[in-house]
């Protein structure tokens, strides 16, 4: 015989998941913290693209363009874990789009380029990009406990 989960119990997966993405986001301004303040990585990969153009980088905009898209991010998924804990029939929507947001702005991360370089590490983008990809885990649920599958 098999037990029905209560609707809280179905959406406590998807819920968590959320979470998840959005500390990551705050992950993602905590390692570029620890960055500028200590470890100098995207600032030093950063002199030495630009070092043979004779520039120098601004690290306060490099470092500013991280903590951008860790905000926004981490922004973007406090109303998608409101929707979830509401039960709506909306967050499976608003889950995508605030992956689509999220994973551009990663996106840019990676690819942007200068000079035939890239201007972020790679390191960057790949913290940038585990919100969304957690968050494509939290619409899977979210559409599983919709269609009334047991999680």
């Amino acid at each position: 015989m098999r037990q029905s989960l209560s609707e809280n119990e179905r959406a406590a997966p998807a819920a968590r998941a959320v979470w998840v993405a959005a500390a990551l986001s705050a992950v993602l301004a905590v390692a570029a913290m620890i960055d500028q303040l200590g470890v100098h990585s995207l600032t030093d990969h950063a002199n030495a693209m630009y070092e043979p153009y004779g520039k120098r980088p601004d690290p306060g905009l490099l470092y500013g363009l991280v903590y951008a898209v860790a905000v926004v991010g981490a922004l973007l998924w406090l109303p998608v874990i409101r929707v979830v804990r509401s039960r709506s029939r909306l967050a499976p929507v608003l889950a995508v789009v605030v992956i689509t947001v999220t994973a551009a702005l990663a996106v840019l991360l990676l690819v942007s380029t200068e000079y035939d370089a890239q201007i972020f590490p790679p390191l960057w983008g790949t913290l940038a990009i585990l919100p969304p990809a957690v968050g494509v885990l939290a619409v899977v649920l979210l559409f599983r406990r919709a269609s009334g599958h047991v999680q």
